[in-house]
């Protein structure tokens, strides 16, 4: 899945922000945003950020 560039993994990785920012539950947001990472390749595929 792709959307303007950004990916699956890329779209985990701000969820995963978002949730710790404004849910302010810090775990949570870092256990997605590395899920985003490690399983979909981060932002762009091939490049790890």
């Amino acid at each position: 899945m792709k959307m303007g560039g950004i990916g699956l993994g890329g779209i985990l990785v701000i969820a995963g922000l978002l949730v710790w920012f404004l849910a302010d539950k810090m775990v949570l947001g870092i256990v997605i945003a590395l899920i985003g990472l490690i399983a979909f390749g981060g932002f762009a595929k091939g490049k790890w950020y």
